[in-house]
């Protein structure tokens, strides 16, 4: 993703893809720096003829601007290529960075994924779950996402073996979800090297056990609500509840536990972007982080996430875009860690006016 920037006289060229409003162009741009090309405007016959370029905020779909090609290719004003913020002169960067979690789902023992939770629609991608929890820690992973579909379903530990081999191979933090339903069971997961264990069903059907389990072990349980149409759906995505999956989050206000993962059902294994009103919604009734979880299929989806930080989204589990190769790690840790892509205003003063096409 190294930026490039164009000179003049390039409007014959084919125009890049990604963009990065310079300072000189923000006040035009209201606040958003990175861009993406959606069109042309011109000449509708001669697309080489156009004379300006359609572009659209990546944090904010649907606001676009018409940017004169000579004003795109000046170098003062736009770059190709997304850049990162600089440093603030103190050193520091400008936000603190938001967590990348890859997942590995697990399926008798193989990493899979699932398509909106169906076990009929499985993709398989390795049988080898220690060796692609090692390639995600090389690549620079700070935690692992891992989901026992097996226990999810049934709620027997059929993938325990891959699950201690992962967590004693690993030197980054492991959680794991799917079938976590009793005491005993959370605290065997515990002991065995997991740094965290994630509750789904028990979080509707027990939630005193989610209560009794997070006064044991402070930090260490999360609360995996997932949820269709805004409705809680439990035993891996088999029953569904009608209970709000807001009104859930809501319960365990001042319970201790870590986090909610919030996953939208809907979304999930379709690579076709979150459920951004879900997971505000989630993060408003949450008084502790939300992990965003589904539908993420490109660095596009990623950034759409920074503007829900300020409310308490405070990480993004990827799965099928990085199997599938849309995405890297690499580029997703970059674009909201540590000198990330784009800065997002205090909550309450929020970028721009909204849609449509601005000239």
């Amino acid at each position: 993703m190294t930026p490039q920037p164009r000179g003049r006289g390039a409007g014959r060229r084919q125009l890049a893809r990604h963009w990065t409003a310079q300072d000189r162009s923000l006040a035009r741009s209201q606040g958003y720096r990175h861009f993406t090309l959606v069109g042309r405007r011109g000449r509708a016959r001669d697309p080489i003829a156009a004379c300006a370029a359609e572009l659209e905020a990546v944090l904010q779909p649907g606001f676009r601007l018409l940017v004169p090609l000579p004003e795109l290719h000046d170098p003062s004003l736009w770059c190709s290529g997304w850049l990162s913020l600089p440093a603030r002169e103190d050193g520091a960067s400008h936000r603190r960075p938001m967590q990348i979690l890859p997942a590995i789902d697990l399926l008798a023992g193989q990493c899979v994924r699932l398509h909106q939770g169906d076990y009929d629609q499985v993709t398989r991608f390795s049988d080898d779950p220690v060796a692609q929890a090692l390639a995600w820690q090389r690549q620079g992973a700070e935690r692992l996402h891992l989901v026992d579909l097996d226990g999810a379903r049934s709620g027997e530990p059929v993938n325990d073996g891959a699950v201690k081999a992962i967590t004693a191979a690993l030197d980054i933090p492991v959680q794991l979800g799917g079938g976590v339903r009793s005491l005993e069971r959370a605290e065997e997961l515990l002991a065995c090297g997991l740094d965290r264990v994630i509750l789904g069903t028990v979080a509707i059907e027990q939630p005193q056990l989610v209560l009794r389990l997070a006064e044991r072990h402070p930090g260490r349980i999360v609360v995996g609500i997932d949820a269709k149409d805004g409705k809680v759906a439990t035993r891996g995505w088999i029953e569904e509840s009608t209970v709000e999956a807001t009104a859930l989050a809501q319960s365990f206000a001042g319970s201790g536990i870590a986090a909610i993962i919030s996953t939208d059902i809907a979304t999930d294994g379709t690579l076709a972007g979150p459920n951004l009103e879900a997971l505000r919604a989630m993060a408003d009734a949450s008084q502790v982080p939300v992990i965003a979880s589904g539908g993420i299929g490109c660095l596009e989806h990623v950034l759409s996430l920074l503007p829900l930080q300020a409310l308490g989204v405070e990480g993004v589990i990827l799965g099928r875009a990085l199997y599938d190769g849309r995405l890297t790690l690499a580029d997703a840790l970059h674009a909201v860690g540590e000198g990330r892509l784009q800065d997002v205003p205090p909550l309450g003063t929020p970028f721009g006016l909204g849609g449509g096409v601005v000239a």
